[in-house]
């Protein structure tokens, strides 16, 4: 394969170029974007850790201070100028494009920090879905699987323990700050984190998840050290972790709950609607209004509908919709057995994928996946499924996580778009091909905005029929319920957090127009509701990719080829839509003057 730079490079050079045609990498902006990396590495060690580098790996995130704030609102305005002191038009293709994304990467950043906003996020530092409480166990579980190498680093972890306590405290400090000003999460979401933090809290050492790494200690540690860090971990979880654990449930059960606010959306709280605002922009790349966003979501709920009502008709059932929803939810034969039976037909979908991939794709990731459930502790509030990618250097494998939990409710018809979407082709191969391209930046290498990642994931549930599934009537319809599910997002997630439905009003409506089971909907609402406008993304790219297939396919005719352009899709990794929709009109214009010149 050529070097990426030769191949985005080449075929700008069919066009008319914007750039001098031999205009050379800038040391300058490279420097740049490394220090801009760094710089978030060391305020968010998490991330750090997440891709495999340990360097920070003694401390913990100190993200709900005023100090933070300051640090970082220094950080954006700094990159800023340098940033503004590099002409754009000496750079070549590839790093202007690098400019580009992160110009409004900054001015991302710069939105979410506004004074007033960056605050009354800090008094909401935790949720059932994402929070630090679910987040750290999960982190530490994996190093049961996947343990320390030397004793430093078990040393070092042990004092992120430490520094994880001390964030449990000072999140309990914001929160108390937010009661005063009416900042609260609402009662759903503290209802659902109470029982995460009393199971943490009420585990032994031994069993708890942060005793795992040395449960598993490797071998080549020994004798008194390895007798000394047993030891210590005894001492740091016994002493610090559990007994915040302990202060978190008698917090949240005793002050939080009381205070919780009522209302389901952001809008219904000081600051509010300002807050949503700037989520919305971040998480869809978009400037779309939040009405545009809900309208949007109705015509596309009432287009996938008539779509439904034909796969209804073609499998012979004679109710209506509604009733051959209900009739999905309850009838046995779309049930798993058993924990088993689930996982074997998962296993299954995973190599009927693998055979039609090359027909799609002319660059697969080298990374390979696993197949595992959720974790108890997290499964009862957790999607349907997720994707954890792997770490850049090896030591932890990438996962799809499918949800166990209440298993009646756990559809057998859904297993192939849910494996499109988090494995392959979906999360696992724009992810792992983004991180193993080693060319890109590394803010470009292991980030990306939600509205590419998950767009392209849901994109990725479309292929199916191409790919040789959706030949069973159900599962295709399951596809229909998963679109249709992404779609009513637009509509419930503008309607709880900007026209102040109830939490009641966005379960009906999404009970009236997918198939998904009550408990499914009940914990996607309880998401959105703690994520606010995180579920606007998936909608806005798939959206996106589709109009961009489209207009390669309108403009090259009987030359259009679908591997060359889901490789150009992918290349250059997650980005803002509306950049990605430049980049991809000129790889179009290339692939134009490439087939219409005479050989």
């Amino acid at each position: 394969m050529k070097p990426r730079r030769a191949v985005f490079f080449a075929f700008l050079l069919l066009i008319v170029p914007a750039t001098p045609l031999f205009a050379a990498p800038s040391p300058v902006l490279a420097q740049l974007l490394k220090d801009y990396d760094e710089a978030n590495l060391r305020l968010h060690p998490s991330t750090a850790l997440w891709r495999g580098d340990t360097r920070y790996l003694d401390r913990y995130e100190d993200d709900l201070t005023a100090a933070y704030l300051v640090d970082a609102r220094k950080n954006n305005a700094d990159f800023k100028t340098r940033l503004n002191a590099i002409k754009r038009a000496t750079l070549d293709a590839e790093d202007q494009l690098s400019y580009d994304i992160f110009a409004w990467q900054l001015d991302d950043d710069a939105r979410l920090l506004a004074p007033g906003i960056a605050e009354h996020f800090q008094m909401l530092p935790i949720d059932q879905f994402n929070g630090a409480q679910v987040r750290f166990p999960t982190e530490m579980e994996w190093r049961g699987k996947f343990p320390f190498r030397t004793a430093a680093d078990y040393e070092k972890a042990a004092y992120r323990m430490k520094g994880f306590a001390h964030w449990i405290d000072t999140a309990i400090a914001r929160m108390r700050e937010g009661m005063a000003e009416g900042i609260t999460q609402p009662r759903v979401i503290v209802e659902r984190m109470i029982p995460q933090a009393e199971e943490q809290a009420n585990e032994t050492v031994e069993g708890s998840v942060f005793y795992a790494a040395i449960r598993n200690m490797p071998a080549n540690i020994t004798g008194e050290t390895r007798t000394r860090l047993a030891n210590e971990y005894r001492d740091v979880i016994a002493g610090a972790v559990i007994p915040a654990y302990r202060r978190l449930a008698i917090f949240l059960k005793t002050e939080y709950l009381p205070k919780a606010r009522t209302s389901a959306g952001l809008s219904q709280m000081p600051g509010g609607k300002e807050m949503y605002l700037a989520l919305v922009r971040h998480h869809t790349t978009l400037t779309r209004t939040p009405e545009e966003i809900h309208a949007l979501g109705l015509a596309d709920v009432a287009r996938i509908r008539g779509e439904m009502e034909r796969v209804k008709t073609e499998t012979g059932f004679k109710g209506t919709l509604a009733q051959f929803a209900d009739y999905l939810r309850h009838d046995p034969r779309f049930k798993f057995q058993n924990r088993d039976a689930m996982m074997a037909a998962y296993q299954d979908v995973k190599v009927r994928i693998a055979k039609g991939l090359p027909r799609l794709f002319g660059h697969l990731p080298k990374a390979p996946y696993e197949i595992a459930f959720f974790q108890p502790f997290v499964a009862p509030t957790q999607a349907a499924a997720d994707y954890e990618q792997p770490s850049a250097d090896g030591a932890r494998v990438a996962v799809f996580h499918i949800n166990a939990y209440d298993l009646p409710s756990r559809p057998t018809y859904t297993t192939e778009a849910l494996s499109l979407h988090e494995s392959m082709p979906g999360h696992h191969l724009q992810l792992a091909l983004q991180q193993e391209n080693t060319a890109l930046p590394d803010f470009r290498r292991f980030d990306g905005p939600n509205a590419f990642v998950e767009g392209w994931g849901l994109y990725a549930e479309s292929l199916g029929r191409e790919l040789g599934l959706y030949t069973d009537p159900y599962q295709y319809f399951g596809m229909l319920s998963f679109d249709a599910w992404r779609a009513c997002r637009l509509v419930v997630d503008t309607g709880m957090h900007w026209q102040g439905w109830s939490e009641d009003q966005a379960i009906t409506y999404m009970l009236n127009n997918t198939a998904l089971t009550r408990t499914d909907i009940v914990a996607e609402v309880e998401r959105y509701i703690a994520y606010p406008a995180q579920a606007l993304a998936y909608k806005s790219g798939q959206i996106a990719f589709l109009a961009l297939r489209k207009k390669a396919e309108q403009a090259l005719g009987k030359d259009f080829d679908i591997r060359a352009f889901h490789d150009a899709l992918l290349a250059e990794g997650a980005m803002p839509l509306t950049i990605e929709n430049a980049r991809m009109d000129m790889w179009i214009a290339a692939q134009q003057n490439a087939h219409e010149r005479p050989n």
